[in-house]
């Protein structure tokens, strides 16, 4: 399982040789093994790459994402159901049945929102949308019915950010970086259900015909706030989204977390959350383990 991820931001060609990622930039050619590699982000849009190196890519399950002229995720790439049991996985997907999904849904509402009122605990908010939030989490039904989600997310924002703030406004700097974060992790969990043979097509919640990854729309949603958190440290007193916010946002993936009673790398813990999910869903497992906030640990340099 590959562990670096690697940011292409200046014109540059890509090629590959003897299993290796070669970058040539102003005569330099930079060799990294490819298995060391998990996700490759292109925010440059003269860079050259090849077919061949995007199937050897895949072959290897290393992710890539591309940014636009706004330095904006913009599109994800990666391997096609490569798992060796993928049939077996989506058949335990399409067996598990409307209830069963029902109370998935309930418990992924669940988590996301308790992490939605530890953040702003964290930041000492308004105790009275805290108590809020709290209130709509315990009245959260099987397939959120009523829709607690969306609730909660209107009190969240607002009491986080203002009640100016909208999540539709991509004007706002604080919207930029809810908005790139997101994507970094939407990216990495979309190559992490791959790995565990899971269809990202077939979602718990989220169906729209026209989504490739509707499971990873859903399975996402209990990591939002980690990005919330962490984007409203970084951008709160500033005017633009700069290079180094980007950085930064792309390296939350090497942040640590306690998670399942292991100090782990916040990216390796969305892979055993997802490997979890695969396992309850074939029934080989009952629990499933959701990411804590307050377990968030921050930079490896800082712990």
């Amino acid at each position: 399982m590959g562990f670096r991820i690697i940011i292409i931001e200046s014109e540059t060609i890509i090629s590959i040789k003897l299993g290796n990622l070669i970058i040539e930039k102003e005569d330099k050619k930079l060799w990294i093994p490819i298995d060391d590699i998990s996700v490759i982000i292109i925010d440059n849009l003269k860079t050259t790459l090849t077919s061949r190196m995007l199937c050897l890519l895949a072959e290897h399950n290393t992710g890539v994402i591309f940014c636009n002229h706004e330095h904006l995720p913009i599109g994800f790439y990666c391997s096609y159901d490569n798992h060796s049991h993928i049939s077996k996985t989506i058949q335990y997907q399409i067996n598990a049945g409307t209830i069963y999904y029902n109370k998935l849904w309930q418990l992924i509402v669940q988590a996301k929102i308790i992490n939605q009122y530890k953040v702003l605990k964290l930041f000492n908010k308004n105790p009275s949308a805290i108590t809020q939030l709290k209130t709509f989490c315990e009245e959260v039904t099987e397939g959120d019915t009523t829709n607690r989600e969306a609730h909660a997310a209107k009190v969240y924002f607002n009491t986080l950010m203002g009640c100016s703030f909208s999540r539709g406004n991509d004007e706002l700097l604080l919207n930029s970086g809810l908005n790139y974060g997101y994507a970094i992790f939407r990216s990495y969990l979309a190559k992490s259900c791959v790995s565990y043979g899971l269809n990202s097509q077939l979602g718990i919640h989220h169906r729209n015909e026209f989504n490739r990854f509707n499971l990873v729309d859903d399975l996402i949603e209990p990591f939002r706030p980690f990005v919330d958190y962490y984007a409203y440290l970084l951008l709160k007193d500033e005017k633009y989204f700069k290079i180094e916010h980007r950085h930064k946002l792309v390296n939350l993936l090497n942040h640590k977390i306690i998670y399942n009673k292991k100090k782990m790398f916040l990216c390796n813990a969305m892979e055993e959350y997802v490997s979890g999910i695969a396992s309850c869903i074939s029934k080989k497992q009952m629990e499933i383990i959701f990411p804590d906030i307050e377990q968030y640990l921050g930079e490896p340099d800082e712990i």
